[in-house]
């Protein structure tokens, strides 16, 4: 009879610890906020089609930029089921940021994408600022943000000074 009580009170002891750490998982979830428009814009736009008469380098680039894009989407899906962080979400951005940047060869249309990534992380931080504010993200979350942010802001600068020199 020992034995049975014993093993009752484990299974009693796990059934409360996994219906509090599914409380803390379904807190977490209910935590996640609303990421910035411009943001989702980014993640929302369609895959670039890869043609057969692409050159092989650009279909490469192609395949690499749909990939991290299909991953942003996959990954920001998770955010809103609250199964994944902020951190993720930051890194998943960089690579199809950089992914993007080197589908183009021309200073000119470097510029041009490097401008546009540098306002969504102006505009991300601003909205990650607010969520570190409200307790929903860390400040060490808004610093990688801030350090890819001026990672982008390097490469436009060195990007202009190349517009420049031609």
């Amino acid at each position: 009879m020992r034995v049975t009580g014993i093993s009752q009170k484990w299974s009693c002891a796990l059934a409360i610890s996994l219906l509090a750490a599914g409380a803390q998982i379904s807190l977490y979830a209910q935590q996640t906020a609303k990421l910035s428009r411009m943001v989702l814009a980014v993640v929302n736009r369609p895959t670039l089609p890869v043609k057969d008469d692409d050159d092989p380098l650009v279909k490469l680039k192609k395949e690499r930029f749909n990939a991290a894009l299909n991953e942003a989407k996959a990954r920001f899906e998770l955010y809103d089921r609250g199964l994944t962080r902020v951190p993720d979400l930051i890194e998943v951005g960089e690579r199809l940021f950089s992914a993007e940047v080197d589908l183009y060869d021309k200073p000119e249309d470097r510029t041009q994408v490097l401008q546009r990534q540098l306002d969504v992380y102006a505009d991300a931080e601003a909205n990650l600022e607010k969520l570190v504010k409200q307790g929903l993200a860390t400040q060490a979350d808004l610093e990688r943000l801030r350090y890819n942010k001026t990672s982008v802001e390097i490469d436009l600068f060195k990007a202009k000074n190349q517009n420049t020199k031609q």
